[in-house]
Formats: structure tokens, C-alpha cells, sequence
């Protein structure tokens, strides 16, 4: 936002991106980004996402973000939809893509 302040040459409207952090959990991952599962932060989300195939260690793409709504995320050759309250529960590791 500073550079943006400081820099008339720079476009005002364009949206403000945080910066990406290395971990994080799920629900932070933008559209295109590859992660690995670092850990479930509650059992009854741990035995939602097992249902899913989302373990530790496990490398998905997040696919789309429906704003509002769930993220969808690929793990192998299978798409899952994620609800934003799970998602929240599932920390991950940025992947360089």
C-alpha cells in the first residue's frame, strides 16, 4: 500500500495482495498454488479430511476459490470441494511452483 502511496505512477485501483506466506493454513492458498498438508489441527477435522484422502504430506492444487463458499483442491487425479471451517483447520506448506 506504501509503494502504491508513494508512486503516483502507480495504479491506486488495483487490488492490495498480501504476501504469500510459507505456511499458512488451507484457506490461505490462492487459486493456481501448490501445498503440502503439514498437519489436521483437530481430530474430528483430521477423520473429515482422511475421508477425502487429505493426509499429511500430501501435495494438492488449489483448483478455484468460490468466494464465500468452498475452496476446490486436486489431490492426484480427484478434485474435492473443501468448506471454508475445515480448510481453516488444515495447515499447509507453500510448494514453489
Amino acid at each position: 500500500m506504501s509503494e502504491v502511496l508513494h508512486n503516483p505512477a502507480a495504479d491506486a485501483s488495483a487490488p492490495i495482495v498480501p504476501p504469500a506466506c510459507e505456511t499458512c493454513t488451507l484457506d490461505c492458498v490462492r487459486k493456481g498454488e501448490r501445498c503440502e498438508i503439514i498437519s489436521v489441527n483437530d481430530s474430528n477435522a483430521r477423520v473429515q479430511a482422511l475421508r477425502f484422502g487429505v493426509v499429511e504430506g500430501a501435495n494438492v492444487e488449489c483448483v478455484t476459490k468460490i468466494p464465500a463458499g468452498p475452496l476446490v483442491i486436486k489431490s492426484g487425479r480427484q478434485e474435492i470441494a473443501v468448506g471454508r471451517s475445515l480448510a481453516k483447520r488444515i495447515s499447509v506448506r507453500r510448494l514453489s511452483s
